[in-house]
């Protein structure tokens, strides 16, 4: 990838954005998240190749979506969005971090781009 996010930055980014697009990213994010999970399984089958990385996916999946639904609610806990953060990006796991990474990546400039009608 290149570059390494800085998880502090990142999660005074979200937790600075409006809500709309704290719920926008999520959304994106939760999406980028179903493409690292394919990473896991042998295409074409329904075989797991790598059922550790999904299971750690699906975890950090499980916050994410739980983040999105408590803000949906109005009901999140004060520093829950901007923990996001550090829920994706420290994983200390070579197989996965560059994965998660360029999703978190993909979903913020996703996030940022102007919404077409």
């Amino acid at each position: 990838m290149g570059f390494m996010l800085t998880i502090s930055e990142e999660a005074v980014w979200l937790n600075g954005l409006p809500l709309d697009l704290q719920l926008r990213f999520l959304a994106r994010l939760s999406f980028e998240l179903t493409i690292v999970g394919r990473s896991s399984y042998e295409a074409g089958t329904d075989d797991l190749e790598h059922p550790q990385l999904l299971r750690k996916v699906n975890e950090i999946q499980h916050r994410v979506t739980a983040c999105l639904s408590q803000l949906l609610n109005g009901t999140c806990p004060y520093g829950f969005v901007g923990s996001m953060a550090d829920r994706v990006l420290t994983n200390q796991d070579s197989d996965l971090d560059g994965w998660l990474q360029r999703g978190w990546s993909d979903a913020k400039r996703r996030t940022l781009l102007p919404v077409s009608h």
